[in-house]
């Protein structure tokens, strides 16, 4: 699959979920309010345990929905089965429709700037033709809730194969880059049952955490300043399956109401604590970055309010976006506190 998305932690799943293993037994539930790309969700139902899984922008969810909810090719019988549907996708007519206008090389943004080049032309008219049928069998009753997340988590795999960006959405490339002149593609999903019994919600964790009924919660908060709602605004819209208004050169969608306090320096040990007090769970654990605008002391400082903390380390590859910011081996911490 093809993530390109801050924080993912596909690389660092079996290490998180052998850790938590240590402690949780297998066959326990556990929640993942803000799952991502749902890697470390899939990890945990893959290992025995029941998930819940939450973010608050709605293409984790899709993502989510997909890899935890589905566990077999789902029947499509609009369009005569899961491998008719990827063909189906393939073969969508092109329309020159907003993604067209709003994100393709040859389109006429609504306020008046050159094209944004996000996508080539063909690839812009083909995700708006593949919209726009989503759309029609949404409307004509003709998709469960499982086939319609499996279509637009095709399609947000297609898109970011071939978008136009150095890594996030946060802007494109002057020039269309090579991998965005290729076609979108639709490959088959590898479907998998797990013995566990998930759920997948919808909110932000200030909203989620009293509601939590689980054995323990696995919280995976951003740790730069870089809004997730901000950078992967293209993906939100294709998940919305709307329309909004492209604000500035970049085209962001509206997204200060999706913003997460964890991103501020001057908010975030604060939303740890208030995240932490409304949790009524035995154990929390915390994926953290040496990276993070909380640093180490102060954050063992507030765990310490709540329990007993343990620390796990573990180095890995620091994300670069667009070939800039720190070099070299990042430390990932996962903060173990014992609330019981």
């Amino acid at each position: 699959m093809s993530f390109r998305y801050l924080g993912n932690k596909t690389r660092l799943a079996h290490w998180i979920v052998g850790t938590i293993s240590s402690v949780l037994p297998k066959g326990c539930s556990i929640a993942d309010p803000m799952c991502g790309t749902a890697s470390v969700s899939l990890a945990l139902a893959r290992t025995g345990y029941s998930v819940t899984a939450a973010d608050a922008l709605c293409f984790p969810v899709v993502h989510a929905r997909t890899r935890l909810l589905a566990n077999e090719p789902p029947a499509f019988k609009a369009v005569g089965g899961y491998e008719k549907a990827l063909e189906w996708m393939r073969s969508a007519l092109p329309v020159e429709g907003y993604f067209f206008r709003e994100f393709g090389e040859a389109g006429q943004p609504a306020n008046g700037r050159p094209p944004r080049r996000y996508f080539s032309a063909n690839n812009a008219a083909h995700i708006d033709g593949i919209r726009a049928a989503i759309r029609e069998l949404s409307a004509d009753g003709a998709l469960t809730e499982i086939e319609h997340s499996v279509l637009l988590h095709h399609l947000i795999l297609a898109t970011n194969k071939v978008a136009n960006i150095s890594g996030t959405y946060g802007y494109f490339r002057r020039a269309i880059s090579g991998p965005a002149l290729k076609p979108l593609t639709f490959e088959a999903l590898t479907f998998e049952k797990s013995s566990g019994r998930h759920v997948v919600l919808q909110g932000n964790v200030e909203e989620l955490a009293s509601k939590l009924n689980s054995d323990a919660v696995y919280l995976d908060p951003p740790y730069t300043k870089r809004q997730y709602a901000g950078n992967y605004h293209v993906l939100e819209t294709i998940a919305r399956e709307d329309e909004p208004v492209a604000a500035g050169d970049g085209g962001l969608r509206p997204w200060t109401d999706q913003a997460s306090n964890f991103c501020y320096r001057r908010n975030a040990g604060k939303a740890f604590r208030e995240t932490l007090e409304r949790l009524q769970v035995p154990h929390v654990f915390i994926s953290y970055s040496e990276d993070g605008q909380v640093e180490e002391q102060e954050l063992l400082s507030i765990l310490a309010d709540f329990g007993g903390v343990t620390v796990h380390e573990q180095p890995h590859i620091r994300y670069r976006s667009n070939g800039g910011g720190k070099d070299g081996p990042v430390l990932e911490r996962l903060y173990h506190v014992n609330m019981a």
